[in-house]
């Protein structure tokens, strides 16, 4: 089986590039052929994987996308192909992963919808999502979000069969190990962590957002003896001085921590004490369920996909996405002062009992079931 792979870019530390090496991992060691089409792709390439990485026109970010597309699409015709996926929104997919939410739905919401939906930009990101989700496309569209599926089905009337509703993938290695005491003691003493001190963890690529700002002033608002006794350690790429400058500013700079990006997250996982995930906006937030099962409690923004998964655990507190800052740093207050090895041993609960693992088999699956359709049909 030879498969063609469209993803914008490739860096090791966002949750987009784990779902794809992944999912394409299971597929390589099914033995099947994969080419992958990228602008960019940053660390060591595994073996079996064929990446090409395709020379840009333009200056502007859509119009190196457009350069992009119009460079792969004669190569995606003429490869042969049993398969083309997408891990971002372009023409002529079979497959689509959808990790992006709606596009167009997030623009109209805009205050300046009206005036920006005569630029370009905005045109070709449209453009490009209607080739994906309209009606008269073909292309199957692999669904991680319910909430993403139904402004999909509104905005486009997508046929129901060609959105698939996945469970979650998170990796078992984020479970909770036997020896988990230790590693916790390791990471703490390892970042001079005392034993009466709290750490609130924040994992994720793009600051403004994950919600860094809104997590520092949560920390300056705290009553000062609980303030004093608590970090913030940040974990992902992005630009750390204007939060440095936030922090400075709030008399918290020695407390807030940027370590950037880290493939030991498990080892954050189990040193600290709260997960923070102010989001503005997350499609899912594979994070969330990653400190769910390592039995980390969560406070989340209920505009995360996975927040519902909070909820039906108890293993944190949801941020009304409504955010009020003043209330944040009361319910930040109120979680730190309580006894969190409740929603801890939840998690843990929970984690044994619900699908949180297999997404990357079931891609694969699915990816094999097409493609045997597609080639049977391509035969007769």
């Amino acid at each position: 089986m030879k498969l063609a792979v469209c993803l914008y870019k490739y860096f090791p530390f966002g949750g987009l590039a784990r779902d794809f090496m992944r999912i394409m991992t299971i597929c390589r060691n099914r033995g099947y052929k994969i080419d992958v089409f990228v602008m960019e792709w940053q660390g060591e390439i595994p073996s079996g994987f064929n990446v090409h990485i395709i020379p840009l026109r333009g200056w502007t970010n859509h119009c190196k996308v457009a350069s992009y597309i119009e460079q792969i699409t004669p190569r995606l015709q003429q490869g042969q192909y049993d398969l083309v996926i997408g891990f971002n929104k372009i023409p002529n997919l079979d497959l689509y992963y959808a990790a992006d939410p709606c596009y167009i739905d997030r623009v109209k919401k805009n205050k300046n919808y009206v005036i920006q939906r005569f630029s370009r930009r905005l045109q070709f990101y449209a453009k490009c999502e209607h080739a994906v989700f309209s009606s008269d496309s073909s292309t199957v569209t692999l669904m991680i979000s319910d909430v993403q599926r139904d402004l999909f089905k509104r905005y486009y009337a997508t046929p129901e069969e060609r959105l698939i509703m996945l469970p979650p993938g998170i990796d078992e290695n984020r479970k909770r190990p036997d020896n988990w005491c230790e590693v916790r003691q390791a990471c703490r003493k390892q970042f001079s962590v005392k034993d009466n001190e709290i750490v609130l963890l924040m994992v994720g690529t793009g600051f403004i957002t994950k919600g860094v700002d809104r997590a520092i002033r949560g920390l300056a608002s705290l009553p000062e003896t609980l303030r004093q006794k608590t970090k913030l350690f940040i974990l992902g790429d992005g630009n750390a001085k204007p939060y440095q400058k936030i922090a400075r500013k709030l008399s918290v700079y020695e407390q807030v921590v940027f370590f950037g990006g880290r493939t030991d997250v498990p080892y954050f996982l189990l040193g600290a004490d709260v997960l923070l995930h102010p989001a503005r906006k997350d499609n899912t937030g594979t994070v969330i369920l990653e400190a769910i099962v390592a039995g980390l409690p969560v406070m989340v923004t209920d505009v995360c996909g996975y927040a519902k998964h909070v909820s039906s655990a108890d293993a944190g507190l949801i941020i009304p996405s409504l955010f009020n800052q003043h209330a944040f740093g009361l319910q930040l207050m109120t979680m730190l002062q309580a006894d969190m090895k409740n929603w801890s041993d939840n998690g843990l609960e929970y984690s044994d009992i619900e699908d949180l693992y297999s997404m990357p088999e079931k891609v694969a699956d699915i990816i094999e079931n097409m493609a045997s359709v597609k080639c049977k049909e391509n035969y007769n």
